[in-house]
């Protein structure tokens, strides 16, 4: 059984590795896997803090299944990370939550609807803390990406806003 819950002091442990020193949208600039150290690990985890004081929660989600850590969700409106302003296809509209991250960090629990799964909960979750609409910057070219692959978000119900890149803006409408 599934269940999304929301980034903790508590539980920040539970996060994929790739994620806790990934710092890549709350930077400008170049970023490479050099970057990734302990130390972006320490400022990731004040970031959810932060979140949580400034918008009143973290802007993550480690996603459990049985008890188990199996995935990872990161969203939180565009202004929370700066590097989306970087893409051909940005910005992202105010008024969505902006999608930076679905990982799941297992190669074998991958397409399998796992992904699929995730996001619906991450979604209903980002409907109860009142957003209208979820945009991110899915890849055209590849499945690796932080956010996704085009093809996952257009199966689940996201249309193209802005074209153009490898990375095109996509939206959902929420209810």
């Amino acid at each position: 059984m599934l269940k999304h819950v929301l980034v903790t002091k508590e539980n920040f442990k539970d996060i994929p590795d790739q994620c806790k020193r990934c710092f890549y949208w709350q930077t400008t600039g170049k970023f490479s896997e050099k970057h990734m150290t302990k130390e972006i690990e320490e400022k990731k985890q004040k970031w959810f803090l932060q979140m949580e004081k400034e918008f009143g929660f973290s802007g993550g989600f480690i996603v459990y299944n049985n008890d188990a850590p199996m995935g990872f969700v990161q969203c939180a409106p565009a202004k929370y990370f700066p590097k989306a302003k970087e893409y051909g296809s940005g910005p992202p509209s105010e008024d969505a939550a902006f999608l930076a991250c679905l990982y799941i960090p297992k190669e074998e629990n991958r397409k399998k609807s796992w992904g699929t799964l995730i996001h619906k909960g991450g979604i209903a979750e980002l409907e109860q803390k009142g957003f209208k609409a979820v945009e991110t910057f899915a890849r055209r070219s590849s499945w690796e990406n932080p956010s996704g692959p085009l093809e996952f978000y257009l199966k689940n119900g996201f249309k193209t806003r802005r074209d153009g890149t490898d990375f095109p803006l996509v939206r959902l409408e929420l209810e």
